[in-house]
């Protein structure tokens, strides 16, 4: 099975607005870029992720179980993004530290200053 992230983006507009149009919208795409990224996923999964009934559109159980992933994928990348914002703002990261025997005495002093100025304790 191959899905895009795009794809499953997509899919993931169209499942919450219900709506291809306005899943387009949102998107800035057109309406038929946006069936056919669906249709390409359906294909690639092997099962309708949608059911047209009338003017609405529902998800199938197919649908809905991908929906579950997409949303743990979205949080899986804003999670990561917040990561390396934070790692980017050195607001959050790893300090690594080498002293020489020579430096010992006045390294324990730097640290304990760099620790008060730079870290938060619970």
């Amino acid at each position: 099975m191959h899905l895009t992230l795009r794809q499953l983006n997509i899919f993931q507009a169209v499942a919450n607005h219900a709506s291809y149009t306005r899943a387009a919208e949102e998107l800035h795409l057109t309406q038929p870029a946006v069936s056919m990224q669906i249709r390409q996923l359906e294909d690639n999964i092997g099962l309708p992720l949608f059911e047209q009934m009338g003017k609405a559109l529902y998800l199938t159980d197919a649908g809905q179980e991908l929906l579950g992933y997409c949303e743990r994928i979205s949080q899986q990348l804003r999670d990561a993004e917040d990561v390396f914002e934070n790692m980017k703002s050195l607001s959050s990261g790893k300090l690594n530290i080498t002293v020489a025997s020579t430096a010992n005495y006045f390294a324990a002093r730097l640290l304990a200053a760099f620790s008060r100025q730079h870290l938060m304790f619970a």
